[in-house]
């Protein structure tokens, strides 16, 4: 029953989206990666290379320089704040910086379109230079002996989850423990029924030895040999279905456990499965 949800969800015709709209998608999952990337942890460089990729998109999509300037900007994002173990990740996002400013120049030289780093003929935008008038010179305020708290106060706090991020991760947490323990359970189910199948074909092995002693086979033995054929019939289409409905589950199980936000929740997923059946007993600790 759960592959035919699952099987229609995966062929359903995508609507027509008008480029504009298409890249707008891509730049919203851009932004979405970026969110989850300001949080430190294993998947911050994982969650910059999401959130340029679908810049990139965006730009391909629409060739609205904007979102490529989006691209540059979280590239050098990355050179500034990531700490790198191994210089090769590093000397790849220099190049990927590198080749981002050269299409931007391309870009404005060939649409005769100003951008954020050239100007509408390809050339090195001119740095902006703020003008100060009468106005903003003010008198001098007293200077006063800084503070332990003041010096708190100007250090870069890294920003803290959203309410509503706890709650997205656990979500996806419970939902790919859901699909991963269904495709388990399915897999199971898949084991019995090659299992089932197994013992079929050797009852038919043990009628054709009969028939091979006895020189032929009985109305009864008849009866049963097409019994036993239609008992296979039905477990083959069974463990066809279950088959493909488990690679599904499990596969969309494995992808949402595997891109979550790792959290202080432990979760353990124990499976089992045997001739007759399987599934999966999940365990949460709070």
């Amino acid at each position: 029953m759960l592959a035919i949800p699952l099987l229609s969800i995966m062929f359903v015709a995508p609507a027509e989206l008008s480029p504009q709209d298409q890249a707008a998608t891509y730049a919203a999952a851009a932004e979405a990666h970026l969110e989850r990337a300001a949080l430190p942890g294993e998947q911050q460089l994982d969650e910059f290379d999401g959130a340029h990729k679908n810049f990139d998109l965006a730009y391909l999509t629409a060739f609205d320089p904007a979102h490529l300037c989006r691209a540059l900007q979280v590239a050098e994002l990355v050179l500034a704040t990531v700490n790198f173990t191994d210089p090769q990740p590093r000397l790849s996002w220099e190049e990927v910086q590198r080749d981002d400013i050269e299409r931007l120049r391309e870009d404005a030289a060939q649409t005769g379109r100003a951008n954020c780093r050239h100007d509408a003929h390809g050339k090195p935008a001119r740095p902006r230079v703020a003008v100060l008038t009468d106005d903003d010179f003010s008198p001098p305020v007293a200077s006063r002996t800084s503070s332990p708290a003041d010096s708190e106060r100007l250090a870069i706090d890294l920003p803290e989850p959203t309410p509503r991020q706890p709650r997205r991760w656990n979500i996806q947490t419970a939902a790919g423990a859901i699909f991963t323990g269904a495709g388990v359970g399915l897999v199971g189910v898949l084991a019995g029924a090659i299992g089932l199948q197994v013992r079929n074909d050797a009852k038919l092995r043990d009628l054709a030895s009969n028939a091979v002693v006895a020189g032929r086979l009985t109305d009864a033995e008849w009866d049963r040999a097409a019994e036993i054929r239609a008992d296979s019939l039905q477990t083959r289409n069974v463990a066809i279905g279950v088959g493909v409905a488990g690679v599904v589950s499990l596969a969309t199980g494995v992808a949402l456990l595997a891109t979550r936000k790792k959290g202080p929740r432990a979760v353990a997923l124990m499976p089992y499965g045997g001739h007759l059946g399987g599934g999966a007993v999940l365990r949460l600790r709070f």
